[in-house]
């Protein structure tokens, strides 16, 4: 990796965002289906049919942001995308043993709305003021990043799910859900609410200050 890259303050906000984004996304495709089963008791076919709406909407969304990207501002996507992914994190507090499916459904589509604002918008504000030598190496970099904040963000919700069960008095090996286990989850989502604000601080650095850039 050339550190190089890491001169540029647009690549370099954009990596801290690309870090987190990786976070936010394998923690969240890690944590949904384990609360889903393990917290709601629902079965997996239940769950696949939970997602299938959000994974469509995903799809149609990176295909729309993508086109809006060349006309619109990528810190103020990225930013949107950001905001949508804390707001359906949060969100989730709200849901108890017996609500309604389709309030899941409703908060995961907002969350893989606010995704598909981040990954068309993300790259190309990171790497537009790069030299153009550099650009094959930070897609790279960026792609590098986001893979590692994404094994980085599995971890860190099965350790502190475990942590805050324990907290709770509860453990994954009783097989009767409870308010408690809810709150240990509640928390994680929290948590992950907490990560993506924060991401927005550094979507605000893709701002474009002037037309050419030079590394710091």
């Amino acid at each position: 990796m050339n550190m190089a890259l890491f001169g540029y303050r647009q690549f370099a906000m954009g990596s801290v965002v690309a870090f987190i984004y990786g976070t936010a996304l394998f923690g969240s495709t890690y944590l949904l289906p384990v609360y889903m089963q393990v917290a709601l008791h629902l079965s997996a076919s239940h769950v696949g049919t939970i997602m299938l709406p959000a994974g469509v909407v995903l799809a149609f969304t990176i295909a729309g942001v993508g086109r809006l990207a060349d006309r619109q501002p990528t810190w103020r996507l990225v930013s949107i995308g950001l905001a949508l992914l804390a707001i359906s994190f949060a969100l989730m507090p709200v849901l108890r043993l017996g609500s309604a499916l389709w309030l899941l459904v409703l908060f995961a589509i907002i969350g893989r709305i606010g995704l598909g604002f981040i990954l068309p918008s993300l790259n190309l504000g990171a790497m537009r003021p790069l030299a153009r030598p550099l650009i094959p190496q930070g897609a790279s970099a960026i792609s590098f990043l986001r893979m590692l904040g994404g094994a980085a963000g599995v971890s860190l919700c099965a350790i502190v799910l475990e942590w805050r069960l324990a907290a709770h008095g509860d453990s994954l090996a009783n097989t009767v859900t409870s308010p408690a286990r809810l709150a240990a989850f509640n928390e994680v989502f929290l948590l992950l609410a907490a990560l993506c604000a924060a991401a927005i601080c550094a979507a605000w650095q893709l701002r474009e200050k002037a037309p050419s850039q030079k590394p710091i």
